[in-house]
């Protein structure tokens, strides 16, 4: 099965529609209508794209829709939806059924898990409707684009920022679910990674299935077994840090640039690693892009919708090349974006021998920079320490 991180985040208390004006006003506007290996509307009539998702009620999803409403108004695009399946994989076919039969002549899925979509894909390519799916892989039939940041490049940045800090003692890895290939990609790059890179260095590996109160009692075992000799944390999703980081602090391992900090890097780039990074309890945050998702998602719908045809090696939106991906048997063409790896000030790192083929060397992003899809929202809610 292949559960994106589930991102508990604070509840959302605002509309939509009031998030996106915020949003708009905040200028997420940075759209383009063509973009490098996707299609342009310019010239066309309304395209009618379907969208159907498991979540709206966290940051990182109320971003998602807001950036994609505005993208689709800007493309000239009819969107249908979005339909929320709210984890149940079975209403999420019967969805996409749904919206085949009102019209979609493309549909943007964010499935339930990599596994449980084939009755809407067979359905749909029945219709000849195809899907795009962003966020998460697919591997149980034929999907016109995944849309989906690499998550190899996630756990290797972790570890290029680790390396060039750390050369002995311990680091934990609070992994995601390793049945995930969310959770398994980031734990085999960073533990690859770590082993090639800083060989003197002690992985700690604890599988979490995306469990907080778990992953926070391991941070918690490891702080007490190993002391000052843990050196960092990697937690491959952002809830920990609500509980590691007062953890740390009580510790006093807590302050980044302080002599016995224990390093903390975490995944998602959702408003409270914003404030986390800028007030410095915590050192990175890989930024899933919701932006880039929305964009890049709706971009391939309309080529999808249009009949444009794709390959391997062709210019990527997000990614410097579109490549296959495989997932449970079944492979699929995708952008794997490259997502900003947020530090406070914009840094190099580099690792001597990268893993799957990545660039050795990346430039950060310094968390100042407005437009991370976690500042653009933080801005239109009060901002990013607003409820931190």
């Amino acid at each position: 099965m292949d559960h994106r991180p589930r991102r508990r985040q604070r509840a959302l208390r605002t509309t939509a529609a009031a998030a996106c004006l915020a949003l708009i006003a905040a200028g997420c506007g940075s759209h383009k209508s063509s973009t490098t290996g996707a299609g342009s509307t310019a010239g066309s009539g309304k395209i009618k794209i379907g969208v159907a998702l498991t979540y709206n009620n966290t940051a990182f999803w109320a971003a998602y829709i807001n950036y994609q409403t505005q993208y689709a108004s800007q493309d000239g695009v009819q969107l249908i939806g979005p339909l929320l399946a709210q984890a149940d994989a079975s209403l999420q076919n019967q969805q996409i059924e749904e919206l085949v039969n009102q019209g979609a002549q493309a549909i943007i899925v964010n499935p339930e898990t990599a596994t449980s979509l084939g009755p809407a894909i067979s359905y749909a390519a029945a219709h000849n409707v195809q899907l795009v799916s962003v966020d998460t892989i697919v591997g149980v039939g034929h999907v016109y684009m995944v849309v989906r940041a690499s998550n190899t490049l996630y756990g290797q940045d972790a570890c290029a920022y680790i390396a060039g800090k750390v050369t002995s003692g311990y680091v934990l890895d609070l992994e995601g679910d390793l049945s995930s290939s969310n959770g398994a990609d980031r734990s085999n790059a960073f533990e690859g990674c770590m082993a090639q890179n800083d060989p003197g260095v002690k992985v700690l590996k604890d599988p979490t299935n995306w469990t907080e109160a778990t992953a926070v009692s391991d941070a918690q075992n490891a702080v007490n077994a190993y002391g000052s000799q843990l050196k960092a944390i990697y937690a491959q999703w952002s809830s920990p840090d609500t509980g590691v980081i007062p953890l740390l602090q009580s510790k006093g391992y807590g302050k980044v640039g302080a002599a016995n900090h224990v390093i903390l890097i975490s995944d998602d780039g959702v408003p409270f690693e914003m404030c986390d990074i800028q007030n410095g309890s915590l050192d990175a945050a890989q930024s899933q892009p919701a932006n880039l998702y929305a964009q890049y998602a709706l971009q391939y719908a309309i080529d999808a919708a249009k009949g444009v045809k794709h390959n391997v090696g062709d210019p990527g939106g997000g990614a410097p090349t579109l490549q296959n991906v495989t997932y449970n048997g079944d492979t699929n063409l995708a952008d794997p974006i490259v997502a900003p790896f947020v530090t406070a000030t914009q840094q190099t790192l580099t690792v001597q021998s990268p893993v799957d083929n990545l660039p050795g060397s990346l430039q950060s992003t310094a968390v100042t920079d407005s437009t991370l899809w976690g500042n653009v929202y933080g801005a239109a809610h009060g901002g990013v320490c607003a409820n931190s």
